[in-house]
C-alpha cells in the first residue's frame, strides 16, 4: 500500500475511535514498523497545523495501559450535544446497536463539528452492531400497526404464526412487552420470544373491543401522567382519591402497576383481579409472619 493509502487508512481509524497497534499494522500494510511510526509523526503533524484542530490539543499517542495508540483530545469544543447525550443514554441502556441505527447515527453526525464527531464515533464504536431484527425493530413494526390500525402477524421462533390485534408495547421488569388482544382476551408477551412481525391488511375493526374485560383503578395525579401516557384509556372521571380510570390493560400488567405502587393505584374491577392481588398480598404477609 502506498504511503497516502496508509495515512488515509490509519487516521480514518483513529477518527473513528480506533487503537492500533503499530506491528500489527505494519503486518497488515505490508511495511515495516518504522515507516508506521513516520506516518504516525505525518498525521500528528498534519493535526497540528490542519485549522480544523486548533483549540482541540490533538494529537496521537502511544496509550501504555492498553499498549496500542489511539487519538488523544484534550479539550471538546461542542455546539449542539443532543446526539452525543443520545449516544450516551443508548450506552446506558444496551451494548447492541442495530445496523440501521448505526448508520442513521453517522449520517447525522456529518453535520456535528470535529470534536462531536470524534467522540460520538468513539462511543459507537464501543456498540457491537448486529443486523438482526431487535426489540426496536419489532416496536417499529407494532407501532405503524397501530397507526394504521391494522392486525399483525406474530411469528415466533418456532415458525409458529399468531394474527392479534395490537395495542402497546412497554418496558418493565427489565423486559420489553407487547400487549394485545387476541379471542376477546388482553394478554401481554416478552417481545424477546418474538422473531418478527408482519402488518396485515386486515383493519382492526373496534366492534372487537366491545366483549372485553377492562380493569377499573384509582390513581393519583401523581403518576396519572404516565398511566395516560402508556395505556389505552376508555374513561376517567376526577375523584377526592385521584382519577377513576377504565383502560384496556392485561392482569400481569394490572397486578404488576398494583403491586409497584401500591400508594398509588387501587384496583376496583373486575373483582377477580381484586382477590388474586389480595391473595397475593395475604401470600406476601404471611411469608414475614405479620
Amino acid at each position: 500500500m502506498e504511503k497516502p493509502e496508509r495515512l488515509l487508512y490509519i487516521y480514518t481509524r483513529l477518527l473513528n475511535g480506533k487503537t492500533l497497534n503499530k506491528d500489527v499494522l505494519a503486518q497488515q500494510l505490508n511495511v515495516n514498523v518504522r515507516s508506521i511510526q513516520r506516518d504516525i509523526s505525518d498525521i500528528n503533524n498534519f493535526i497540528y497545523e490542519d485549522q480544523e484542530w486548533h483549540g482541540l490539543d490533538g494529537k496521537v499517542i502511544y496509550d501504555t495501559s492498553i499498549e496500542q495508540h489511539r487519538l488523544k483530545i484534550d479539550r471538546y469544543k461542542f455546539k449542539n450535544n443532543r446526539l452525543l447525550n443520545l449516544i450516551f443514554r443508548m450506552k446506558n441502556f444496551t451494548p447492541m446497536i442495530h445496523e440501521d441505527t448505526y448508520k442513521l447515527i453517522r449520517g447525522l453526525n456529518a453535520n456535528s463539528n470535529l470534536a462531536e464527531k470524534l467522540l460520538s464515533n468513539k462511543l459507537l464504536s464501543q456498540f457491537k452492531v448486529h443486523k438482526e431484527l431487535n426489540e426496536s425493530s419489532l416496536i417499529y413494526k407494532i407501532q405503524l400497526a397501530i397507526e394504521n390500525s391494522h392486525e399483525i402477524l406474530i411469528k415466533y421462533e418456532n415458525h409458529t404464526t399468531t394474527s392479534v390485534t395490537p395495542l402497546y408495547t412497554r418496558y418493565f421488569s427489565n423486559k420489553y412487552w407487547f400487549t394485545y388482544l387476541q379471542n376477546n382476551e388482553i394478554l401481554t408477551l416478552d417481545l424477546s420470544s418474538i422473531m418478527d412481525i408482519e402488518q396485515l391488511n386486515t383493519v382492526i375493526d373496534d366492534s372487537k373491543f366491545k366483549d372485553v374485560q377492562y380493569v377499573v383503578m384509582t390513581v393519583t395525579d401523581q403518576i396519572w401522567p404516565e398511566i395516560k401516557r402508556q395505556f389505552v384509556i376508555l374513561d376517567t372521571q376526577k375523584t377526592e382519591y385521584g382519577n377513576k380510570v377504565k383502560l384496556l390493560i392485561s392482569k400481569q400488567e394490572t397486578m404488576q402497576l398494583a403491586y409497584e405502587y401500591p400508594v398509588d393505584i387501587t384496583l376496583l374491577y373486575p373483582e377477580k383481579y381484586v382477590e388474586d392481588f389480595k391473595m397475593t398480598l395475604n401470600t406476601l404477609f404471611d411469608k414475614y409472619n405479620f
